[in-house]
């Protein structure tokens, strides 16, 4: 709704992974590069871990957007996969017909797929999201597909991205063997003020934004302070900080202005932005705090793929709600201009009649009509003098009369 407003081309701030917005923080160049070396090398793991909403699918999404054709790449979201279940949902995604076959067939189709692939000369990669749901026998079975070879090179090579509890499963006693395939691993952090500003300003670049509204020096740190610097949570508050702004007609997003949406945020019991790592944040002004959410939610973690698809759900919702609102605003502001013209009609026909039958009934509190009012007083009933019956006769009249009431 406000993108027309402030001459954007698109929502800067859509809470869904888009390449488009992605942002080279210096953890984020690193695992985007990690990523890239191990395509350049053909060979081993590369492990990204972060925290919820730090935006380990974005890097994702941005690495299979600028693949060429000599990859074929396929991505799944886990949830807690048996080793078979991992196995039929790889051969899926290659297309490989699983109905009634046993894992041993599946596996030797999937061999023969992607031997056909190398010998067109083309690299197969698997891209493994939400990898920490993944029981540690399941991801020992990712490293037996790795097992697949033709002159001693991998036919598969597999990139897993996951929560801080990926780390911890990788690190157990038995999976010695899948470390040892591990050729690069990274662990993405949230950003600092400064990133945190060069972060929003880049998003609002991608959507033309040439100033407006101008953002105050001074609200960075207090953003990067109440979203602990976690990119998804900075966008969910500067989405709701550039609808205020629009509502507000501000020209300038200012320290009061971030207080405001803060505050109308903590009333509300999403919990988005709690966060036990915001330590010293005002929890007067904190975003739906951890006990305001807990009379509300469940309390469960939820993972990267559950939480996109539920902002994905709360992206069309709040398209939905943005073009009624636009609507509602649009309708009262014309309600506004037809209720002024109708007063200033009302207010010459009054000095009209005054004139003609030479009353000296004193007009100038009943005249003294304000132009910039938008919505009429319980007073204007007074204006309603014995003279003006035939105006009180008009059903324009009574209608603005009887809704003004």
């Amino acid at each position: 709704m406000y993108e027309a407003y402030f001459g954007f081309t698109d929502k800067p701030f859509r809470l869904s992974p888009d390449p488009r917005f992605f942002f080279a923080s210096p953890h984020h160049e690193k695992a985007a590069s990690y990523l890239q070396y191990g395509l350049s090398s053909g060979e081993g793991f590369i492990v990204v871990t972060g925290p919820i909403g730090s935006g380990k699918t974005m890097i994702a999404r941005h690495l299979l957007a600028n693949l060429d054709d000599s990859v074929v790449a396929v991505q799944i979201a886990t949830t807690c996969l048996s080793p078979d279940e991992l196995v039929r949902l790889v051969a899926a995604k290659f297309d490989i017909p699983v109905e009634g076959l046993s894992k041993a067939d599946i596996l030797k189709r999937l061999e023969q797929c992607f031997l056909s692939l190398h010998a067109k000369g083309l690299q197969v990669l698997l891209l493994v999201d939400e990898a920490q749901n993944l029981p540690p026998e399941t991801v020992e079975e990712l490293r037996m597909l790795s097992n697949f070879q033709q002159d001693d090179k991998p036919l598969l090579q597999s990139f897993l991205l996951g929560q801080e509890e990926l780390k911890a499963i990788i690190a157990r006693p038995d999976m010695e063997q899948f470390r040892q395939r591990v050729i690069a691993s990274c662990h993405l952090q949230s950003f600092d003020c400064e990133q945190t500003q060069e972060y929003i300003e880049h998003r609002l670049q991608q959507v033309g934004w040439e100033g407006k509204p101008v953002l105050n020096e001074a609200i960075f740190s207090m953003i990067c302070e109440q979203t602990a610097g976690i990119p998804r949570k900075i966008n969910i508050l500067m989405d709701r900080v550039l609808l205020f702004a629009f509502l507000e007609e501000m020209e300038e997003v200012d320290e009061d202005a971030i207080s405001q949406v803060l505050a109308e945020m903590g009333e509300e019991f999403s919990g988005a932005l709690s966060s036990s790592s915001m330590g010293a944040v005002n929890r007067e002004n904190a975003i739906g705090s951890d006990e305001g959410a807990a009379r509300f939610l469940p309390q469960r973690t939820w993972s990267d793929q559950e939480a996109e698809k539920l902002l994905n759900t709360l992206d069309n919702v709040t398209e939905v709600l943005d073009k009624v609102i636009e609507r509602k605003i649009a309708t009262i502001r014309y309600l506004d201009t037809q209720i002024i013209k109708k007063r200033r009609l009302y207010q010459a026909t009054v000095q009209s009649e005054s004139m003609s039958t030479h009353h000296h009934h004193d007009m100038e509190n009943s005249g003294a009509l304000a132009e910039d009012e938008s919505i009429l007083g319980d007073d204007n009933e007074a204006l309603c003098t014995d003279n003006d019956s035939s105006l009180k006769d008009k059903h324009w009249f009574k209608q603005l009369m009887k809704d003004s009431s």
